[in-house]
């Protein structure tokens, strides 16, 4: 039996749109965490925690003076089932199937707020295939679906760990929908966060991953960089919607002039109600840290348009 306890803390600057006011939120999130192991390759884990989160309007006259900060209060669970039967023989190089799938339950905690439940269910499954050595083939599947009274809103687009992240603002969420939570569908690399978003979200990944000296040298190498230096290629498709699934269909591109009322809208690249994205990468380690390095094409013609550079820290998708 494994177990563990987190304490999180994160404060977000000029997190509400306050008319011009500075403003922030806190949040402090305590966490229990407890997995019991089946065997080697199947475990059930449950996840418990408290969540507080405050938005402080910062006085700058005698309006915002007297504006008191908002509270919000949540008991938060996690159900998770994991099947992982890989082996890890270098550095972001994995081989056999892994997936998880999980039910998080969410309820409202803050006095005179009434109790909108908040359900998701999800799933992730990674299939990894040796083609010659270390040079393998990496498939994925994930998707989340929320509902309940406040759902969880899901911005697709970008990649896990991307520094310096582009949102894209022209596209807003459902008028309709209450949401009490906003999270990330990736990788779905090609455009900016937010090429479209919803209560749910589906992403499929492909990835071609050639340790290149280590596949090509038959010796140890110590040289970290050398040794864990990847090339990749990379296909990404996506989809984000409302409602029933009858309502997916291919997401929009939202083109915008800040001088001037018009906008334009534009079906986004991609396959059937998937956008998609693809391009080239590099991955290895410098000073501790694998960083990744991609290079991606709205999928709208062969090399069509100008591509989008990422540059991420992490490992895997």
């Amino acid at each position: 039996v494994d177990w563990g306890v987190t304490y999180y803390r994160s404060t977000v600057s000029n997190f509400f749109p306050a008319g011009g006011y500075d403003n922030k939120l806190n949040t402090n999130l305590y966490q229990l965490n407890v997995s019991y192991p089946f065997d080697e390759t199947k475990r059930l884990a449950l996840t418990m925690g408290y969540r507080s989160d405050r938005g402080i309007l910062k006085s700058a006259d005698p309006i915002s003076l007297v504006v008191e900060d908002t509270v919000t209060k949540y008991a938060l669970s996690r159900l998770e089932y994991v099947y992982d039967n890989t082996l890890n023989p270098a550095q972001n190089i994995w081989k056999g199937l892994r997936w998880k799938t999980y039910m998080d339950f969410n309820l409202p905690m803050s006095k005179g707020v009434s109790k909108n439940f908040n359900f998701n269910f999800g799933f992730d499954a990674r299939n990894y295939v040796e083609i010659y050595r270390n040079f393998i083939w990496a498939t994925r599947v994930a998707g989340d679906f929320s509902w309940g009274d406040q759902k969880i809103v899901y911005f697709l687009g970008g990649v896990d760990g991307w520094v310096g992240p582009q949102f894209n603002s022209a596209i807003q969420p459902a008028q309709d929908q209450t949401y009490a939570f906003q999270s990330l569908a990736v990788n779905m690399r090609g455009f900016k966060q937010n090429i479209a978003n919803g209560n749910n979200a589906l992403v499929i990944n492909s990835e071609l991953r050639f340790p290149v000296f280590a596949t090509l040298l038959n010796r140890p190498i110590n040289n970290a960089f050398l040794r864990n230096f990847q090339l990749t290629q990379f296909i990404d498709l996506g989809t984000a919607w409302n409602g029933k699934f009858n309502g997916i269909e291919r997401p929009y591109s939202v083109y915008t002039d800040p001088g001037n009322p018009v906008s334009v809208r534009i079906k986004a690249g991609g396959i059937g109600p998937f956008v998609g994205g693809y391009g080239f990468g590099a991955r290895s380690t410098l000073l501790g840290y694998f960083m990744k390095a991609d290079l991606a094409w709205e999928m709208n013609g062969i090399f069509k348009g100008k591509p989008m550079f990422y540059f991420a820290l992490g490992l895997d998708f």
